[in-house]
């Protein structure tokens, strides 16, 4: 027997060492479905070097370690061993026997393979079983899910097994191992051939290498020059872009607040029009009904003034003179208290109008007056906006007019030991900022580094870029200055005394010993008459300075005054606190001066309409008083035509009089309609204007919105022009070390354009340079002999990837005879297998590319007896089934196999197709060992020894043993007794 046993322990269901002995030809495993039977199966192919998880059903390698049951734990690591009977020597070592384990862990996930206990690599088993029939490709070990598979399979897929069963696959793997090297080779040669190349070019040291170098250097210097250039007409190009940019932001944020002041504005100017509109609604509603109940009791006293008139007129036509002159000078009075009232308020109101013109006028010049103090308010206010302004980007930038301190700065990240200014590094207390600026002087503007050397470097750059002079202060060489201890003391008690200059400067630690060299011995006075005696007390041996920024220099000079703009940068600071401080208040006084400016301009336009009014009213009553005296008058005539010698006396007329009464209601009703109409002219004037003003809102918002999107696209282009100018930057000053400035001043009179398309050229032409070796030129004789060496080494490989390129054509020639010998012997054996187990009919196997034999595919052309069909595809599972077993047995019949495991491959087969299969099976005892897995009674009855699988624990396989003919036996016995 070839398997001799399995050992299993761990490996799927099998959680417990079994051992499965095989001591006969045909071994039978039969058991219930699920119980782990084809467990076995997967066990061989496993251990032989399958490495498909899913070939082995599961979905990780881990899967095939045993993962416990409902009464078992896990294991951790499955192991399975074959025993191979090797006294044929069909695997390719000399041990008679040979062991072949793997194992695998299942927390590390490491697996180990062995050779009769001895580890070995996966390609050592692999080689082990190739052409043996035992090979991953060969039908040898099967199952159900892949022998249809066979029938279905591409031709060039069918190929591996004709190649396993005509042993050159190992031919195949060593051609493929050559090609590998060749391949290599090739790459070495290659490598190789470079290098001499190189080796060729470096022959001729001194011309060759300089000329090179000289290319080199010429394009780097070309490059250099034009890049640079290109750098700075990007920056120059961004700066403008951003300085436009930056003024479309002004425009927008100034034109935005213009509309979000003026939808303010217009939004309260609405609010009270909408109080006042509501107001004069109540007003008007009162009004109206004063109205109406001064109209009704017109009515009643004009009814009784008809009837009156009535009376008189029927006295006068009827009654004796004497009665007709009583009443005319009765109607007389009346008509003279008539026209005296009437004339009376055309009077008053007269003077109303002149006085309303008197306050029309006061109005107006208050209105003028408020609106040229609003004016010189907003001028003073805008000049502290844009002073605030200056200040903010001074504070931003106080180093603009010290050209070197600002390219030091713009450089600091390329500059090694640069720690700041002095005026950025010391912070002075509140108030004494002056005096501190004073103590410094140019002092204020020096460089702070860490080092000399860092110094000098700074210098270096300063030099090369062309950009200024500027001091540094090196923090290793700064030795502290301070008074003497009894000057100090006497200094105490002198009247102006503050203290020494660093009392009133603020540092980090590390900068203490720079603060007392530069203050340490700097006199801080309160006024420069007091600075004077002090000097004169410490005999003018020290600097002193005083909060105003006067000083008294050592040796008793004095410098004072103050400049149009002595801003320094630790002034800078207090003074945009101060102009801050002053913009507030101007703010609240401005606004206050626009309200007051509103009021008086409602209060103009209230008088003004009343003046209007009045100016109607004073129309229409002097045509009143005119008819008035036409009554009059008319009825005076009368009068004397009755009583001539009479003299009209002057008696007034009583409050409860008619006509008394019916003029000072007509006076209330025209006061009240007047009163009434001005308030409705003014209700109509303010929802007019704030309709106008609403409709001028809507649009105010619509133009803010459209404002606020324009200013968002300009921050989002200003922000991305900004990014690209910063890269520029730090590219012209990481790569070059130049300043802008500088860089400017180096800047080609030329076409830009060009020389962006120059520079990608030169980039190229340098890149195509490759390695530049200036130091090397005179290393000729060691570049000759490696050269010599590396040409024999050249002719070495190429002999020898001639005879690998031998080696492949041989194994060509012995695949392709071996190859079709085997293929036709198989072909030769078809057809008489097929016609046993089809019960007749033809088969035969052709190749689809007969001129490519080494990597044709094969086709199989079958004809069951009494069926035409063309295509192998078109039979049924079972007819496929029964197809893939013919070519197998076809297979073992041309190459005896020493193992053929099948794993339930004749399930798609009827019995009667079952039992040709079985005692097929039985033709090749004594030549190949047979391992079947199968449910079907007539495969068992032709096995030898059945292993029954079982599973008496859930999840747990076990053995169990019968030989065939003892239970044959068994059986006769039982029935001769029986």
């Amino acid at each position: 027997m070839f398997l001799k046993r399995i050992e299993l322990q761990g490996f799927k269901s099998f959680a417990d060492k079994s051992i499965i002995t095989f001591d006969s030809d045909v071994i039978g495993i039969v058991g219930p479905n699920g119980c782990g039977k084809s467990n076995i199966n997967d066990a061989i192919r496993w251990v032989l070097g399958e490495q498909s998880v899913k070939s082995l059903r599961g979905n990780s390698m881990s899967d095939v370690i045993f993962n416990g049951s409902a009464q078992r734990k896990p294991v951790n690591m499955a192991e399975v061993t074959l025993v191979f009977d090797n006294s044929r020597h069909l695997l390719n070592v000399d041990f008679e026997e040979v062991e072949v384990t793997r194992r695998l862990h299942r927390h590390s996930g490491e697996g180990e393979y062995f050779i009769n206990k001895t580890p070995c690599r996966l390609k050592d088993i692999l080689n082990l079983v190739m052409d043996t029939g035992l090979g991953r490709d060969s039908l040898s070990i099967i199952s159900q899910g892949n022998i249809s598979a066979f029938a279905d399979a591409k031709p060039e897929e069918r190929r591996a097994l004709f190649e396993e069963a005509a042993g050159v696959a190992k031919y195949r793997k060593r051609k493929s191992e050559s090609l590998s090297k060749l391949h290599r080779m090739e790459e070495n040669l290659a490598r190789l051939e470079d290098i001499i190349i190189e080796l060729e070019r470096q022959v001729n040291p001194l011309k060759r290498q300089a000329k090179k170098a000289e290319i080199y250097l010429e394009k780097k210097q070309e490059l250099e020059t034009i890049e640079v250039s290109v750098l700075v007409d990007e920056i120059e190009t961004l700066n403008e872009s951003i300085e436009m940019l930056r003024k479309k932001a002004f425009d927008f944020e100034a034109q935005k607040a213009m509309h979000e002041t003026t939808i303010q504005v217009a939004d309260t100017k609405n609010q009270e029009l909408r109080n006042e509109m509501y107001q004069l609604d109540r007003e008007i509603n009162h009004l109206q009904g004063e109205f109406a109940k001064l109209n009704e009791e017109s009515r009643i006293l004009e009814t009784r003034k008809v009837e009156l008139d009535e009376k008189r007129k029927y006295a006068l036509e009827f009654a004796s003179n004497a009665e007709k002159a009583k009443e005319l000078k009765t109607m007389l009075e009346e008509a003279h208290y008539e026209y005296e009232d009437r004339n009376k308020r055309f009077k008053d109101l007269e003077r109303d109008i002149a006085l309303a013109k008197e306050n029309l006028q006061k109005l107006e010049a208050d209105l003028a007056s408020c609106m040229q103090e609003y004016t010189q308010a907003a001028n003073i206010l805008n000049r502290l906006e844009n002073r605030k302004s200056v200040l903010e980007n001074l504070v931003k930038e106080p180093f603009n007019h010290q050209h070197a301190v600002r390219a030091i700065l713009d450089a600091k990240n390329t500059l090694d030991g640069i720690l700041g200014v002095v005026s950025q590094i010391f912070k002075p207390q509140t108030n004494y900022e002056t005096a501190i600026s004073s103590a410094l002087g140019g002092a204020m503007y020096h460089i702070v580094t860490k080092d000399e050397a860092s110094a000098r470097h700074a210098i270096g750059f300063l030099k090369r870029n062309q950009s200024g002079r500027a001091t540094f202060l090196p923090l290793t060489v700064m030795k502290p200055r301070r008074m003497q201890r009894e000057h100090e003391v006497l200094a105490q008690n002198l009247t102006g005394y503050l203290g020494v200059a660093t009392d009133f400067t603020e540092c980090e630690e590390t900068f203490y010993g720079l603060r007392e060299s530069l203050l340490g011995n700097v006199i801080v006075a309160d006024n420069l008459v007091n600075a004077n005696e002090i000097a004169k007390v410490l005999r003018y041996n020290y600097k002193i300075v005083t909060l105003e920024g006067d000083i008294v220099n050592k040796g008793g000079s004095m410098t004072g005054g103050k400049n149009r703009n002595a801003s320094t940068p630790m002034t800078l600071q207090k003074e945009l606190t101060q102009v801050e401080q002053s913009l507030e208040g101007q703010r609240l006084k401005s606004e206050g001066l626009y309200q007051q400016q509103q009021a008086l301009s409602a209060k103009k336009e209230a008088v003004r309409a009343s003046l209007v009014q009045m100016q109607i009213s004073h129309a229409q009553l002097d045509q009143i008083v005119k008819a008035k005296w036409s009554k009059y008058e008319h009825l005076r005539a009368d009068y004397e035509q009755y009583a001539p010698a009479e003299e009209l006396s002057d008696t007034s007329l009583l409050e409860n009089d008619l006509v008394v009464r019916l003029s000072a209601l007509h006076s209330r009703l025209d006061e009240v309609a007047a009163t009434m109409k001005a308030k409705r002219e003014r209700r109509m004037r303010a929802g007019s204007e704030v309709e106008r003003k609403e409709a001028s809102i809507r649009q105010l918002r619509r133009d803010l919105n459209v404002l606020q999107n324009e200013e968002r696209e300009v921050e989002v282009a200003k922000a991305k022009e900004e990014t690209r100018l910063e890269a520029s930057m730090e590219r012209l000053s990481s790569t070059y070390e130049m300043t802008f400035e500088y860089a400017q001043s180096q800047k080609l009179d030329t076409d830009m354009k060009e020389a962006r398309k120059k520079v990608l050229q030169l980039r190229e032409e340098i890149s195509a340079l490759g390695n530049i070796n200036l130091d090397a030129p005179s290393e000729y004789q060691e570049v000759r002999e490696r050269f010599e060496f590396l040409t024999h080494q050249k002719e070495d490989l190429q002999q020898a990837k001639s005879k690998i390129l031998d080696a492949i054509d041989e194994m060509d020639e012995i695949m392709v005879r071996q190859f079709k010998a085997m293929f036709d012997k198989i072909n030769s054996e078809l057809n008489d297998v097929f016609r046993s187990l089809f019960g007749g009919g033809k088969a035969r196997l052709f190749l689809v590319d007969p001129s490519d034999i080494l990597n044709t595919g094969i086709d199989i052309d079958v004809q069951p007896p009494g069926k035409t069909v063309q295509n192998i595809r078109l039979f049924s599972g079972g007819e496929k089934s029964l197809i893939a077993i013919c070519v197998l047995f076809s297979i073992l019949k041309a190459r005896t196999m020493p193992l053929c495991i099948f794993d339930e491959v004749e399930a798609a087969l009827d019995q009667a197709n079952v039992e040709r299969f079985a005692k097929y099976i039985a033709q090749f005892r004594g030549e190949s060992q047979f391992i079947v897995v199968t449910h079907r009674p007539g495969t068992m009855a032709q096995c030898d020894a059945l292993y029954g699988v079982t599973m008496q624990q859930n999840g747990v396989s076990q053995l169990l043993k019968v030989k065939l003919q003892d239970a044959i036996n068994f059986i006769d016995k039982k029935e001769v007794k029986a």
